[in-house]
């Protein structure tokens, strides 16, 4: 379908038409009115009037329409090497490629190969449908997020993908102790690695895939309000006692209630229920008022001393609405989970919206607005009486961190940022009222979620590096490019296309029009004939 889209109005276009026309008319009366040869005249008359033809046609513009998909044209990075281009461009059947610097805006969908284009270069792809291609290098990593800023106690989850089919040893160390370890999956490539954290203010860890340094995951804990717990227990033990004295001296606000006798009870601490955070308790206190009423307050939840787990899981499913299930996995009484560490001969089978640790012997789910959470692991006293600290620390900080309780108000960055990129903050619950919070000598302002009310989100581009200051307390860490350069690579590419507006496939026609080379080209042509047929 050809239409006309005059260089001026139409009215204008219209007039100089016949302007033109009334001019060839009298060139043509007086050619034929010249003495002449014939074939002379046939000259002159086609050149005057092939000319006044083009330049109508040059004022009206035609155009033309066309339904028919454009080709798929293939454009890469200069910097790629040719044995990558050849083999993408193959492997995608496309006809057309180039690299960017050529690119004069033709061809639909654009696949794009390489990470190093620059904006002004993608502005050329404005309109047009793009598939980038993400190539990774083997061994390359090109997935990893973790949290920017948590609270003392709380468990950092660090996830990622190594591009690879082999199983990886990926470990974080600090200050050369390893603090978690893990391996990759052999087929996806990802890992996650799970720890607690203690140690207030920055924190930098190495990322290691065997001796080889990835890079730092950089992160900032601040510290946390004491929280309440109560052990609830049938019966006076080493087990509660020793772990009492772990929470006081972690600086924990502990109070406990130990049956005696059935009309015999030994408390500690302050018994306020309304302040009550965390609850630890043994299967016996499963139906008890207390228990069902901190639940309802919201506290977590932790059942633990279980002698039998076909009947004491069952138990804190109908107490607390859980559907936790339970298999044994061997015949002898207890089955050792690592040095040191024993369990029940059961394993917790996972179950959806559930997380275990320890080799499947504690499971912990969200119900409601609380969090249970079930151990089948045996005495752990015998630890800390061995001298082992550290590990009676770490072994009880990963189950705690697991299930502690919401704080009021919560803010979350996700990591890694990187300098002159989108980030977001996040804040969580209804207590924090601030429409902004300041970044430095700037601030990010908050727009409140259309779906949670309790869900606030700020949007910013940082444009300095290392540690920022947020607040007036917290810290987040802003990497370079050069830090983690193919994890920059996807946020680049991610913000671009997320930054570009929805361009349906197929949904605007094919435009097409003369190049205007080509018009001047025809015009220089024409006149040059013109000028020289006289002097022929």
């Amino acid at each position: 379908m050809i239409q006309l889209e005059p260089l001026i109005s139409w009215n204008w276009a219209w007039l100089i038409t016949v302007v033109v026309c009334a001019i060839l008319g009298l060139q043509l009366v007086w050619i034929l009115k010249a003495g002449l040869t014939s074939s002379r005249k046939a000259v002159k008359i086609a050149l005057n009037t092939l000319f006044c033809l083009l330049l109508i046609s040059y004022i009206f513009q035609p155009v033309w329409y066309s339904d028919k998909d454009e080709e798929a044209i293939f454009i890469y990075s200069p910097k790629a090497p040719k044995e990558k281009v050849r083999y993408w461009k193959d492997s995608l059947q496309i006809r057309k490629s180039m690299p960017i610097d050529k690119y004069q805006g033709t061809g639909n969908p654009v696949y794009l190969l390489g990470d190093d284009f620059t904006v002004s270069e993608l502005l050329k792809l404005g309109g047009k449908e793009i598939e980038w291609i993400a190539d990774f290098e083997y061994g390359s990593i090109s997935f990893l997020e973790w949290k920017g800023i948590l609270r003392e106690g709380g468990n950092q989850v660090v996830e990622g993908k190594i591009e690879g089919s082999d199983s990886l040893e990926v470990l974080l160390a600090q200050q050369g102790e390893v603090v978690s370890k893990t391996y990759t999956d052999s087929h996806a490539g990802t890992f996650s690695l799970e720890f607690p954290v203690s140690v207030l203010g920055r924190n930098s860890l190495e990322l290691k895939v065997g001796d080889n340094t990835l890079g730092h995951v950089n992160f900032f804990v601040r510290a946390a309000e004491p929280i309440h717990y109560r052990l609830l227990v049938s019966f006076p033990s080493a087990e509660t006692r020793i772990l009492s004295r772990f929470l006081t001296s972690s600086g924990e606000k502990v109070s406990g209630q130990v049956e005696i006798s059935k009309n015999s009870v030994v408390q500690s601490g302050s018994s306020k229920s309304d302040s009550l955070q965390f609850l630890i308790i043994d299967p016996a206190q499963l139906s008890k008022k207390s228990t069902q009423q901190a639940v309802e307050n919201g506290a977590s939840v932790l059942v633990m001393n279980m002698e039998d787990a076909t009947t004491d899981i069952p138990a804190v499913n109908k107490a607390f609405g859980t559907n936790f299930k339970v298999r044994r996995t061997t015949d002898e009484e207890r089955r050792e989970i690592e040095p040191g560490i024993e369990a029940s001969p059961f394993e917790i089978e996972r179950g959806m919206g559930q997380k275990t640790h320890f080799d499947n012997a504690f499971a912990v789910q969200q119900a409601g607005k609380t969090k249970i959470g079930v151990s089948m692991l045996g005495s752990t006293f015998p630890i800390m009486l061995a001298g082992d600290s550290l590990l009676y620390k770490e072994l009880w900080d990963k189950m705690l961190a697991t299930l502690l309780p919401d704080e009021p108000v919560v803010i979350e960055m996700d990591q890694p940022i990187f300098r002159g990129l989108h980030s977001e903050v996040h804040v969580i619950k209804d207590q924090f009222e601030e429409k902004s919070i300041g970044i430095d000598s700037d601030s990010i302002f908050f727009q409140q979620s259309l779906v949670n009310p309790f869900y606030k989100t700020g949007n910013f581009i940082n444009l300095d590096s290392g540690w920022i200051a947020l607040g007036d307390s917290l810290e987040f860490y802003t990497y370079t490019p050069e830090e983690w350069p193919d994890l920059h690579a996807v946020k680049f590419r991610a913000d671009f296309l997320k930054s570009r507006p929805f361009v349906e496939p197929n949904s605007i026609p094919d435009k097409g029009r003369v190049a205007d080379w080509l018009w001047y080209g025809i015009f220089l042509v024409l006149l040059t004939l013109i000028w020289i047929e006289p002097k022929i």
